[in-house]
């Protein structure tokens, strides 16, 4: 079959980039993945789920303790544990993209800077490991912002309306 277009839809499909979401294992995380799950079937594109990790090499020189494991092993531990929380959010999914996850060593900015790099979208939750921790070190979210090469959402948490005025829900 040949579109309007001229082109096969095969082909066209071949070329659906993918949703990228990144996450770890907070709550803000887990309402970014339910998002994106929900905007890649929107859109019908495959989805990326993407978490960072810190490598042994570094973890072992800023510690001077040598570390028994490799990163294969950590990216093998980090998928399993994002696997878990993937099938969970799936579980309650009306339709199911296609997702592949992945698991890279490095700080979760330039990570998933990197993985918009050929991303339809890059979706991030507003708040990761804790907010004092990201008041500190600076934004995941603001850093991605400021640095993709796709466009970004930043999925704020949801609250209830009882939490006062200015509580937000994702937007």
């Amino acid at each position: 079959m040949i579109t309007a277009a001229g082109a096969n839809p095969a082909t066209q499909a071949a070329k659906v980039r993918e949703i990228v979401v990144g996450v770890d294992e907070s709550d803000g995380s887990r309402q970014a993945l339910i998002y994106a799950v929900e905007e890649a079937v929107r859109r019908q594109a495959p989805l990326r789920v993407v978490t960072a990790f810190e490598s042994a090499g570094r973890f072992g020189a800023r510690y001077s303790v040598p570390i028994p494991v490799s990163d294969e092993e950590i990216a093998r531990r980090e998928e399993v544990a994002i696997r878990k929380l993937v099938d969970d959010v799936l579980a309650t999914a009306e339709d199911r993209p296609q997702v592949r996850i992945v698991a890279v060593a490095g700080a979760s900015g330039p990570v998933l800077v990197e993985q918009s790099r050929t991303a339809q979208l890059l979706v991030v939750g507003h708040r990761g490991r804790g907010e004092l921790a990201s008041t500190l070190l600076g934004s995941v979210g603001l850093y991605c912002v400021l640095h993709a090469h796709s466009p970004v959402l930043v999925i704020r948490p949801q609250v209830d309306a009882a939490d006062g005025p200015g509580a937000h829900a994702a937007s």
